[in-house]
This record gives C-alpha cells, sequence and structure tokens, in this order.
C-alpha cells in the first residue's frame, strides 16, 4: 500500500484509456505498450494499488524463464507502485519520479516511487538511461525546415555541375534540389538519424532575400529574421548566441564555446641597442630605479658631512682672532668649489659600492658613518640579490616589436575590425577600444586590412579555422591568431521555442553517445597551411638559454664610456699640473675645505690661497 504519507495509487483506469497503445498480451487479453519497444506490452494493473515486484511479474524483459543463463536486471526484483504525487509532496519524504512512458504534452501524469515500498530506485534509474522509451520522444515524429544562411567551408556549402565547392552563392544558393554540404550539415543530420524516428526529416533551404534586405550586415542574422517570421523553424550553422538574436528567437544548447582572437600581423623580435638596454634595466621597475639613485645620493651627501673637518678649523680661526691684537688676521670660509668636488667623489664611491655589492671598511671612520653605511650595505645586499637574480631571464628575453593582446592594442588606440553581429558583447567587454564593424564577412576585414582600416582584427576561431580559403590569406598577409582573447560567445541552433528543448534534448543525448560536432569535423581531413598562430609563450627565455655578446652591450658601452671620461680627466689634471695652475679633477679625495680671505685692519693684505692635498698636509704635520 506504500507508506502513510505516500500511498499507492489505482492507476487502471488511466492505462486502459489510452487506447492507441493498447497490445495484446500473451494470454490473449488487452494490455498497454509503455514504450517504443514491441514486447513492452504490461497489463493495466501494472503498477497499481499496491507495492509489488511489478517488473519481475510483468515486464518481459524481466522474465525469469526467458532470461535463461542470463542475469535479470537487478531493478527487476525492486517493489514499487504509482503514487499520489501531491500527497508524497506535501506530507512525505519519499522520493517521487514522474514516469518516463509518458511525456508531458500526452495529458498522463504518473508518478512512480520506490521508496514508498521501503525498496530503492538506483537500479531502476541506471538501467533507465539505456533504454528507448516513449518519452524519449519528445517531437513524435516531426520533419524541419532549416535555413543555411551561406557558404562558409568546409562548414556548409554546396557543389556546381562539375563537383567542384562553391564558397560563394550565385543563383545555385535558392535552388534546395541542389543538395548541401559541410560538417554543419552532417552534424544535423546525425542528430537526426540519432532520435530513431522522433526527428523524421530534416529539410534544408535558403535563407529569404528580404531577410538580407532587413539585416544586410549579417546573413546569419537574417537567417534568424526567417524563424521570428515563422519561414523555417531553425537554422543550421555556427551563430553566435548574442542579446539582440535572443530577442527573436530561441537557441538550442551550445554547440560549442567560440572564442574570438585577436589576429595581428606576425610579431617579429628586435635586437636594437636601444632594447638591450631596456632589458638592463627591466629588472627593476622605474621608480625603483630612481629610489636607488636617491638612496645613493643621499649616502654620498651624509657621508661628506660626517668626514667634513671645516668646522674645527673655523673655530681654530675665530680663536686666533680673539688671540691676536694686532695685524691683519685672515678670515676663513668654506669652499664651495671643493664641497662639489667631494659630493661628487663621494657619489661615484657609493655607486662603485652599489655595483660591486659592498662598502668599503675604514677602521677611523666616525660613528655616525659606520652606522651610515651598516645601512646602506644592507640596502646592497637585498638590492643587488634582487637585480641579479631575474637580470639572467631579461638579458635572454625577445622583444616583440608589435602589439600582441587586446590591452596593447586598446592602449595603443588602434582601430579593431570586427563582427557587427557581436557588437555590443564587444563594447561592454572592452569600453575603451576602437572597433570597427562593417559587414559580417570576415574575408571583407581582410580587405580593410589591407587598405590600411585595421591594423588588427576580432575573428571568431570557430567561424574561421576550417576555412582553407581564409587560412591562405592570412599566411599570405603572414597575419596570425594571437593569443588574447578578445570574447567567449557560445555557438547554437536558433530555433522555435517549441521544439528548442526537444532538439536540446537530442543534442545533449548525442554528446553522451558520441555524436558531436567534432565527430563530423574529423570526416573532413584538414589540409596543411603555415602556422597561423602565435603566442607569447614563444618569445619567453628558457633557463637554457645562453647569454651572447649582444645581451652585454650596454654594459660594455657603459664601461667603455666611463674609461674615455677617466681618460679625459687625466689627461686635463696633466695639463693643469705641467702650467703650474690647480685643478680638481685629478687631487685626492681629502681637500681643504676652507681658504684664508683678506680681512682689512688699517691696510690691505691677502692671505695666500692655497689647495693642500693630503700628501701636502702630512708633511706639514
Amino acid at each position: 500500500m506504500g507508506s502513510k504519507g505516500c500511498p499507492c495509487v489505482n492507476a487502471i483506469d488511466t492505462l486502459a484509456s489510452l487506447s492507441e497503445r493498447h497490445c495484446e498480451l500473451p494470454n490473449g487479453e488487452i494490455g498497454i505498450r509503455l514504450t517504443i519497444s514491441d514486447h513492452q506490452c504490461v497489463p493495466f494493473s501494472y503498477g497499481s494499488s499496491q507495492c509489488l515486484q511489478h517488473d519481475l511479474i510483468y515486464d518481459p524483459g524481466c522474465d525469469v524463464d526467458r532470461a535463461g543463463k542470463r542475469v535479470i536486471e537487478e531493478y527487476c526484483v525492486r517493489p514499487w507502485c504509482y503514487v499520489d504525487v501531491a500527497m508524497c509532496k506535501s506530507e512525505s519524504h519519499e522520493r517521487v519520479f514522474r514516469s518516463p512512458d509518458f511525456p508531458r504534452n500526452s495529458a498522463v501524469d504518473l508518478y512512480y516511487s520506490y521508496t514508498t515500498c521501503n525498496s530503492t530506485a538506483d537500479d531502476w534509474l541506471e538501467a533507465e538511461k539505456g533504454m528507448d522509451y516513449a518519452g524519449d520522444h519528445p517531437f513524435g515524429g516531426v520533419s524541419i525546415d532549416a535555413a543555411i544562411p551561406m557558404y562558409v567551408y568546409p562548414m556548409m556549402y554546396k557543389r556546381d555541375s562539375n563537383e567542384e565547392v562553391l564558397i560563394t552563392t550565385g543563383d545555385e544558393f535558392h535552388n534546395d534540389n541542389i543538395p548541401y554540404e559541410g560538417i554543419y550539415i552532417n552534424h544535423a543530420k546525425n542528430i537526426q538519424e540519432l532520435s530513431r524516428g522522433d526527428i523524421q526529416n530534416i529539410t534544408f533551404t535558403h535563407k529569404s532575400q528580404v531577410s538580407s534586405l532587413l539585416h544586410p550586415q549579417s546573413s546569419f542574422t537574417a537567417s534568424i529574421q526567417d524563424i521570428e517570421d515563422g519561414l523555417v523553424d531553425m537554422a543550421v550553422g555556427p551563430f553566435w548566441v548574442t542579446g539582440k538574436r535572443l530577442s527573436m528567437t530561441s537557441f538550442t544548447i551550445p554547440v560549442v564555446l567560440d572564442k574570438t582572437y585577436l589576429v595581428i600581423p606576425r610579431p617579429g623580435t628586435q635586437d636594437k641597442f636601444s632594447d638591450q638596454i631596456k632589458k638592463v634595466l627591466a629588472p627593476f621597475t622605474p621608480g625603483l630605479w630612481i629610489l636607488l639613485v636617491g638612496i645613493i645620493f643621499c649616502t654620498a651627501l651624509l657621508s661628506v658631512w660626517f668626514t667634513d673637518r671645516s668646522a674645527e678649523a673655523m673655530n681654530q680661526n675665530q680663536n686666533d682672532r680673539r688671540m691676536s691684537l694686532q695685524g691683519n688676521i685672515a678670515k676663513k670660509r668654506r669652499r664651495k668649489r671643493a664641497y662639489a668636488r667631494l659630493v661628487l667623489d663621494s657619489c661615484l664611491q657609493k655607486g662603485l659600492f652599489f655595483c660591486s655589492a659592498g662598502v668599503e671598511q675604514d677602521e677611523n671612520a666616525s660613528l655616525p658613518s659606520k652606522l651610515l653605511l651598516f645601512g646602506f650595505g644592507f640596502f646592497i645586499l637585498i638590492s643587488v640579490s634582487a637585480y641579479v637574480a631575474n637580470l639572467a631571464a631579461f638579458l635572454t628575453l625577445s622583444t616583440i616589436d608589435s602589439v600582441s593582446s587586446m590591452e596593447g592594442a586598446v592602449a595603443a588606440g588602434m582601430t579593431i575590425c570586427a563582427h557587427p553581429a557581436v557588437k555590443v558583447e564587444l563594447e561592454i567587454a572592452w569600453p575603451d577600444a576602437k572597433f570597427y564593424f562593417e559587414l559580417d564577412d570576415f574575408y571583407v576585414m581582410l580587405e580593410h586590412f589591407d587598405s590600411g582600416i585595421c591594423p588588427v582584427m576580432a575573428i571568431g576561431y570557430e567561424d574561421t579555422i576550417l576555412d582553407l580559403v581564409f587560412l591562405a590569406k592570412l599566411c599570405e598577409r603572414d597575419l596570425v591568431y594571437s593569443d588574447s582573447v578578445v570574447a567567449e560567445i557560445p555557438l547554437a541552433f536558433p530555433i522555435r521555442a517549441d521544439l528548442a528543448s526537444g532538439f536540446s534534448y537530442w543534442m545533449h543525448k548525442g554528446e553522451r553517445s558520441g555524436v558531436t560536432l567534432q565527430t563530423s569535423k574529423d570526416e573532413y581531413t584538414q589540409e596543411k597551411t603555415c602556422d597561423v598562430h602565435f603566442s607569447k609563450v614563444d618569445t619567453e627565455s628558457s633557463e637554457y638559454d645562453k647569454i651572447g655578446v649582444k645581451n652585454m652591450m650596454f654594459p660594455v658601452l657603459f664601461f667603455g664610456t666611463c674609461t674615455v671620461l677617466a681618460v679625459i680627466m687625466q689627461i686635463e689634471y696633466i695639463c693643469q699640473s705641467r702650467r703650474g695652475r690647480e685643478s680638481l679633477v685629478g687631487t685626492w679625495s681629502t681637500l681643504n675645505l676652507v681658504t684664508d680671505v683678506p680681512e682689512t685692519n688699517g691696510t690691505t693684505s691677502w692671505a695666500k690661497r692655497r689647495v693642500s692635498t693630503k700628501e701636502e698636509e702630512d708633511e706639514e704635520k
């Protein structure tokens, strides 16, 4: 009887009312055929009123006598019954299923449950996947008229009288006596065959001429217009599912997810000297380089300040003036040129420390100087380690000489040719991009590329990758699909709303049975063309790449420049020394930072200005 909250019901009258399904039982009585299979003839009491092993008792497929040595299915011994679905849903926790023997449009609503009979439906559900039911035929034998939007070889095309493939439409396009061929045509036919009569026939026809006037930019959208106008039931081909098209008609489940890639001129690599300079600087950002230079300069200034002894000389000068009662006493002042010279020298020294990844040890340095260099040394340790760790990869990295990504094209303000059918989708995804939408023919985009209107293009991969003629034209222009995805849009068949679910059902079942678009593609042998793919990965360096002379051109030139400047400075110093003139270029880094200036006391006398090198100061001491 079933559980209290989900009782079994009597379905005899319901089954007996289906006269179109009546059949004769082995005992001569009238029964009902539940499925398409002729042997599935059961009595009207099948599944009614009580929990029984109805399949074992009534189903010929579970007949033990006929089974012989064959092991019967496990579901055959599971008790079940038809139940009151409304009561089961509201007053119990029993699991209830709609009977697959009767489609929803058959006006028969029968539901069954195994758990109400203290059983399980798992075995039945597993066996059900491989069975053929009347409910497995949602159309009940329908004929479908399908429009073909245009020729796209090898997806959909016709042949002329000489059996040559036609790639442009002519008068024959409107002649339905000439059959269509192609990948999408075969896929639709395979789905029809899989339905085993549920889809009796698919008649392929052309789109109407008036729809082309309404949608001159897209023959695919024009075919959808024919569906909306009731001229055809569906359209076959690689149709993008867009917002505009969804407002016109329904679609099946997606056939494939189409990626629109940025098509660009094949990038080359550049090895100019300026590129080598950029590679040397590439491990750090410009902001970090500015910070490094700032820290080096700051350290140099503080080092000069911490080693400045001119304050002692100035104090000594003040004491001498107080002790002197007469005569002209020379007043001392700081020498700005000497300070500038020492700052420059200190900057070069600290830069040398940084490049050599170390600091000079000076035991006689003051405590502030030691503390300053301790912090500077730690900064050098981390900075140089990070720089060296990344430098090798950047030196061997090839530099692409053109835009290779959608982000780069947008930043450069390039005009991008794109398909008008996906205008809304592309403008939403890339609001700052400069798109150019023209006719839906990708061949027209190539003409725009040749005329300079569009240096790059956004082209659907699924639409073109099998088109050998289009691929050949890409090869002629040395164009490639980059790995930059502009948009991802599903491809599906536009179809009448009342047919969408049923056709999608057979497409889904086909995927489980191996009837897919890819199986139709495999029937067409793809001829070899040039490589029309490009990826940034191809330009990335490997850990096994060797560093050559060209990678070291900037360091070599930098060293050469420093050497030339050093030689020029030394020659200038020698020339000045021979003429008996003072020069700050070749002197040591320890200079007399103050100089005597005259102080008038009745008469004017000038103290002799002199600059003492470190050696001269040692001699005076």
